[in-house]
């Protein structure tokens, strides 16, 4: 009765195959969520200006848990060093694009899309509320002139980099000396 064939099938055997085969192939599908729809006309007739300001500066939070608008882009004058350089510059972008295109771009769902905003965004989806509260606020702006504080960044990295310097300088500026008194003192005791 002891074949061959009995000694490779054992309960921890199936048991192991069985974890790897899950493992490898998961075990329970992950049902995509619904993707989020553009803003409606009338939401967006709605939209709350300071509350879409809020958001665009990461005062409040997306309900989603969505990083802030302010990280990647810029807008008029807003923010003490502008906003990020990843994304263009949104200042007159209500000019140039309509509210359903912009709602496009926000919902990450129709046929303008975002290639940067859209993997982050279809993890952490704006509402329409949300949406809607954006475009009110990119609206506001149009007009404002576009702020390029760029060189102001620069200079003040620039002086903090000065200063870090300064202060480790001032910090350790006995330390050479203190060590090579060490050494000195060090060496007159082998010589003698």
């Amino acid at each position: 009765m002891n074949s061959r064939s009995d000694k490779f099938v054992n309960p921890i055997s199936l048991a192991v195959i069985s974890i790897f085969v899950a493992l490898l192939f998961g075990c329970v599908p992950v049902s995509q969520p619904e993707p989020p729809q553009p803003a409606s006309v009338q939401a967006i007739a709605e939209g709350d200006i300071e509350n879409g300001r809020k958001l665009f500066m990461g005062y409040a939070h997306f309900e989603n848990e969505g990083p802030p608008c302010m990280g990647c882009h810029n807008l008029g004058e807003y923010g003490l060093l502008g906003g990020g350089a990843l994304g263009p510059d949104l200042t007159n972008v209500s000019s140039e694009r309509s509210d359903i295109e912009l709602a496009s771009v926000l919902s990450n769902n129709r046929w303008t899309k975002s290639p940067v905003m859209e993997p982050i965004y279809n993890q952490h989806p704006l509402t329409e509320r949300e949406q809607a509260d954006l475009i009110a606020f990119m609206k506001s702006s149009a007009g404002e002139p576009q702020e390029d504080k760029e060189l102001l960044v620069l200079g003040i990295s620039i002086l903090a980099t000065i200063g870090a310097a300064i202060a480790i300088g001032f910090v350790y500026r006995n330390r050479l000396r203190r060590i090579r008194a060490a050494m000195v003192k060090e060496a007159e005791k082998e010589l003698l």
